[in-house]
């Protein structure tokens, strides 16, 4: 998993974070470490409903005298507060929150990795140390002298740790526009490379799969909601994990693509696409289930931190009229079958999703699109499509265009 990158305009560098999780073989002591670090964070947030602390400092010394209590190293009333704050903070809440889950989180100075053995403290002068089991895979981060070791999280199967480095940023010469569908994924570039992947394809007939049998636990299990919610639990890690391994291998090609030619990578800004196929809009159960499961979210992720870790820019564009409009005249197209588009402009027929890969390529502002009434517009100077939308002329403005990213 990557975090945001920041970059550094005068060292043109490009900072990225990825975490790496290690299986490991937990012990007693850790399950009461584990408890009282929950009780800790569950404090702090009690107090932060009642305090209403401005920031997760104010929270700190709000909560440090009640939370010193338990005993354990100065770094779990740190690291308590922190978390206790992001979850009070979370504007999406719609109670006050509880945890339940156990976990532990220390920041950089509080742990130390010495190849595979890592030793956390419990309490002032006492420590665990834990055996870390891993693949050539993680010995690559582990042993890296570049990567700076970042905060860990601990859970009772696994434990995370952030690695983070910085890396030059790429100057493009170009641009690849990313089409993502419910089977496929198309991009497009400006040295004129096309491709169609069709992973998603699988993902789908996993879902579809995985769709049914969730309904049968869901029918056979009425009577028992434990035994229901344990089951679709474990169904639905083992879909997540399917899907996911499913759209590594076509992210890990477009970043490898866009890094060893030098281009930049343009995605639509999908946001509040879902409201579309909400109960009520005329649509049935089974497309509803269907497009509600599409996974553009988890491609453009992995696309989008792929690029960070690699040091590629990436820009998100208002997706509007990319399935619609002509890429060389902009003229507004008539829909065929089996996904043929036809411009009667330029006499031309066109596969609809390399159409829309080209429109996603070839958008001049790489953001989205202003608010009504701004002077400011995404296509050309005057709001059209520039008959050399996706050829030199566009490469040029996007170069001096190029920025930290999303």
């Amino acid at each position: 998993m990557l975090k945001k990158q920041s970059m550094s305009p005068s060292r043109g560098t490009v900072q990225a974070v990825k975490s790496i999780s290690f299986t490991y073989v937990s012990s007693q002591q850790l399950s009461s470490l584990f408890e009282d670090f929950r009780l800790m964070c569950n404090d702090a947030i009690r107090i932060a409903n009642k305090e209403k602390p401005r920031n997760r400092f104010n929270l700190i010394e709000l909560a440090y005298a009640r939370l010193k209590q338990y005993g354990l190293h100065t770094h779990y009333i740190l690291s308590a507060c922190e978390v206790a704050y992001s979850v009070y903070s979370n504007k999406r809440r719609k109670c006050v929150p509880y945890i339940k889950r156990a976990f532990l989180k220390l920041d950089n100075q509080s742990y130390q990795l010495n190849h595979l053995l890592s030793r956390i403290p419990t309490n002032p002068r006492n420590f665990v140390f834990l055996a870390l089991q891993g693949s050539d895979y993680h010995m690559s981060f582990v042993d890296d002298p570049n990567l700076k070791k970042g905060s860990v999280t601990i859970t009772e199967r696994s434990v995370c740790i952030s690695f983070t480095r910085e890396v030059p940023a790429l100057e493009h010469f170009g641009c690849m526009g990313i089409d993502i569908n419910e089977r496929n994924i198309t991009v497009s570039t400006t040295n004129g490379f096309e491709h169609k992947f069709a992973e998603l394809g699988e993902v789908v007939e996993i879902k579809e799969r995985y769709r049914e049998i969730m309904a049968k636990i869901s029918k056979n299990t009425r009577g028992d909601g434990r035994i229901c919610k344990k089951l679709l639990t474990k169904y639905g890690k083992r879909e997540e994990r399917r899907t996911t391994q499913r759209i590594h291998k076509p992210t890990n090609e477009i970043v490898s693509y866009a890094r060893a030619n030098r281009l930049g990578i343009k995605m639509e800004r999908l946001k509040g696409i879902r409201k579309l196929y909400r109960k009520g809009n005329g649509q049935t159960k089974s497309f509803r289930g269907r497009m509600n499961s599409w996974v553009f979210g988890e491609t453009q992720r992995q696309v989008d931190h792929k690029a960070r870790w690699e040091g590629v820019p990436d820009w998100f564009v208002n997706p509007r009229g990319s399935s619609s409009n002509c890429p060389d005249c902009g003229s507004r197209v008539v829909r065929l079958a089996d996904r043929k588009v036809y411009c009667p402009a330029c006499d031309r027929t066109w596969d609809r999703d390399v159409l829309a890969s080209r429109n996603i390529m070839a958008c001049v502002v790489p953001q989205a699109r202003p608010s009504k009434g701004s002077n400011e517009v995404e296509r050309g100077d005057d709001d059209s499509n520039p008959l050399n939308r996706w050829g030199e002329g566009s490469v040029a403005v996007d170069n001096n265009r190029q920025g930290t990213g999303t």
